[in-house]
């Protein structure tokens, strides 16, 4: 597979059909014209380089009573999906729109599409043994999903057909990277997402299964045992069933707390890193931007951060280090004020984590999946963020301004935010998180979602805003590489505590 990627990531134009149907060359979505036209486009791209005969297409597109005009009207719409095409070409595409005979057919890199290169990232998760490589391709598979196939273009029906198994792939190979997620221990990370799906796929027992051993796992007995429950009187009163034979089995085993069903060890993180405490005491205090002392956070009778214990300086970038359920997202929580710590002190520029609305004046916050409005202009975006922040009008549109052009956007400043690529928005995001000239940016995951080479655009937007601007970085990741890129300082962590520490440079 490692090939078979290359080959796609240099290549000009992305088809995306897991959600709108979508067309993408160098950040800049294509003009695909009208509803019908992107839908002949997506029976091409999900019959890449077979032919489909016109007869198909206008049946496809004119289900009911095609009119008169039918097989003018699909040559005039491939037609206009070449020029659509043709005007992306940048010398790497290799894609094109052939004729043969009564038919077409989409000549590209299967890979180019998100329909194929889910398919073959899960072909590939299937191959590996080892769980945590397994996990990592199956989410890059399932991050492709945006919505039902074809959500745009087709009604339900049509595009069911054309999908034929499609939306049951997606399943299978979520239900997988559980199982995966479970045997690598990881039940409390992976409850409240299991907890979703079953109540969205009711009639899935695998993932009712599933759900029952996290909540198990997680202590939750009596909860594990209402599951199956639930599970057992929907199935019976709505499909007339009886559980498969591994619900009732699991029950069986909760009820007598087989010791086969303890959760195992959850992968410790490569521990290239020394134990040791890498900030603290500070040598110069002036210099601290962060420090966190016992930070911790309880939610019910569960540990989420326990006794964290850090300090950042001036310019650092920190990385948090760790599997997901490690307890990333909840300190940067807890050091951006949306969480009250339970336990233990912080402070932001010598201002204490009590003054919350003091230290959200010094910080710039960047959260994992944030959203973005899609009808603004992303200048228009960053200069409604700089007048919460009380700037003028015209100050608000100087700062906008020139963080557009700080983070690689000044191209596209006043392009609708809608028609940005997620690389794009995650860039957007950073020059949100500085409107306020921040003392310290918190990134959550910035690089998630993004191919490598917007992963690598990033981290380098990331180091720069370090050095150039003196500001000090916390951020959170699961990979090793980018704490090794860009990182002056990591903490790794697992299950909520830090378990090593180390300088980086």
């Amino acid at each position: 597979m490692t090939g078979a990627r290359t080959r796609w990531e240099g290549a000009a134009v992305e088809f995306r059909l897991l959600g709108a149907v979508e067309a993408w060359c160098q950040e800049q979505q294509l003009d695909l014209g009208p509803r019908k036209q992107r839908f002949v486009l997506a029976v091409l791209a999900l019959n890449a380089n077979q032919l489909v005969p016109v007869d198909r297409l206008v049946d496809l597109t004119w289900p009911a009573r095609p009119p008169r005009t039918a097989y003018h009207g699909i040559h005039v719409m491939v037609s206009r999906l070449r020029r659509a095409i043709a005007s992306a070409r940048t010398g790497l595409s290799d894609v094109e729109i052939l004729t043969r005979g009564s038919a077409y057919v989409l000549k590209l890199d299967p890979l180019s599409i998100d329909v194929h290169r889910f398919r073959a990232r899960v072909a590939d998760a299937r191959r590996e043994t080892d769980d945590e490589a397994r996990v990592h391709l199956l989410r890059r598979a399932l991050a492709l999903w945006h919505g039902p196939p074809l959500a745009d273009v087709a009604t339900s029906d049509v595009a069911t057909m054309l999908c034929q198994g499609l939306e049951d792939a997606r399943l299978s190979a979520l239900e997988e990277c559980l199982d995966a997620e479970l045997r690598l221990g990881r039940h409390t990370a992976v409850v409240d997402e299991l907890t979703d799906l079953a109540a969205r796929h009711p009639y899935r027992q695998g993932l009712h299964a599933q759900l029952m051993l996290a909540l198990y796992r997680c202590g939750r007995v009596t909860d594990a045992l209402e599951a199956y429950r639930a599970a057992r009187s929907r199935l019976a009163d709505e499909q007339a069933l009886e559980p498969e034979s591994r619900l009732s089995t699991l029950q069986r085993a909760i009820l007598r707390a087989d010791p086969a069903l303890d959760a195992p060890r959850a992968r410790e993180p490569v521990r290239v890193l020394p134990p040791r405490r890498a900030w603290s005491p500070p040598a110069r205090t002036a210099d601290v931007v962060v420090e966190a002392r016992g930070l911790s956070k309880w939610f019910g009778g569960r540990s989420a951060v326990e006794s964290v214990s850090f300090t950042a300086r001036v310019g650092e970038v920190i990385g948090l280090l760790g599997p997901n359920g490690a307890g990333k997202t909840t300190t940067i929580r807890l050091l951006s004020t949306v969480l009250a710590p339970s336990g233990g002190e912080f402070s932001v520029a010598g201002v204490p984590g009590s003054r919350a609305a003091e230290v959200r004046a010094r910080i710039g916050v960047l959260p994992e999946g944030a959203g973005y409005p899609a009808r603004q202009t992303g200048v228009e975006y960053l200069a409604y963020h700089a007048r919460l922040f009380g700037r003028s009008r015209g100050q608000a549109a100087r700062v906008a301004a020139g963080l557009v052009e700080q983070v690689g956007l000044a191209g596209r400043g006043g392009s609708r935010i809608g028609s940005y690529s997620r690389g794009m928005r995650q860039r957007l995001g950073i020059a949100r998180a500085l409107v306020n000239d921040p003392v310290v940016v918190f990134l959550d995951e910035p690089t998630s979602g993004l191919d490598p080479a917007g992963q690598r655009e990033i981290l380098g937007l990331v180091a720069a805003i370090a050095s150039g601007r003196g500001t000090t970085v916390v951020l959170s990741t699961h990979t090793l590489p980018e704490v090794e890129e860009i990182c002056t300082g990591v903490l790794v962590m697992e299950r909520g505590r830090v378990v090593a520490d180390r300088v980086l440079t």
